[in-house]
């Protein structure tokens, strides 16, 4: 589209054409620069977009597995000896080629949802790993069951999710001479465990990181446990 031109009269008594308009080449330099500015506007408004994003995401994945710790925590920081001895049992389970940790302990710390029931009462309390239904996740299960003494047959379930996306649960267990073990059973009869707690746990707990599936959240803490036989 070529520019618009106008005729006037000079001074002199002659038509002049006058140039009025824009040229084609200057429309397209204009739409040119005009698209350079809008990308760049498009491509810093998808970074804050992302950034935003994964803040939350992070912020998100931090507080549950802050919650989950300090849950844990508390749990364990809360031991109760049954008929003079401690229960606490922990032993490895595997979901096809991936391997985690469950434990189950008797401790003072039930969370009542019954209005019939009291917090602090001694309860069962179980910690596990369960595969989601979509068949490529795992969310970590609390379980919370009260009752009079511990059951030595079984390990709590039920419960309710606190963690979800969990890529690693591992627990390690130092006795009072400060040799580790992944596994606890204090109802065997055999070694040092028997009614016995460990002296300390420590506890990974790695959250899958979606955006690099390589470079998971990881999160790790050591309770040393005050109850003795």
């Amino acid at each position: 589209m070529a520019g618009r031109f106008i005729k006037k009269i000079n001074g002199n008594g002659v038509f002049q054409q006058t140039h009025n308009g824009f040229t084609l080449v200057e429309i397209l330099i204009a739409i040119f620069i005009l698209g350079l500015v809008m990308a760049t506007v498009y491509v810093s408004y998808s970074g804050i977009l992302k950034t935003a994003h994964q803040m939350e995401e992070e912020r998100v994945i931090y507080k549950m597995a802050r919650t989950s710790m300090d849950r844990m925590i508390t749990d364990l920081s809360s031991l109760q000896p049954s008929i003079g001895a401690f229960d606490l049992r922990a032993e490895k389970i595997k979901f096809n080629n991936r391997e985690f940790h469950t434990i189950t302990f008797w401790s003072a710390s039930h969370l009542a949802f019954d209005e019939n029931e009291e917090e602090g009462c001694p309860a069962a309390i179980g910690y596990y790993v369960r595969e989601d239904e979509d068949g490529k996740s795992f969310s970590l299960w609390r379980a919370d069951v009260f009752a009079s003494k511990p059951d030595k047959t079984k390990i709590a379930n039920g419960g309710f999710i606190i963690c979800k996306n969990v890529d690693t649960f591992k627990l390690t267990f130092y006795d009072s001479e400060g040799i580790e073990t992944d596994v606890w059973d204090s109802s065997s009869t055999e070694g040092n465990q028997n009614g016995r707690v460990p002296a300390a746990v420590k506890i990974e707990l790695f959250l899958v990181n979606l955006n690099d599936q390589e470079k998971p959240y990881k999160f790790m803490t050591k309770i040393f446990l005050p109850a003795k036989k």
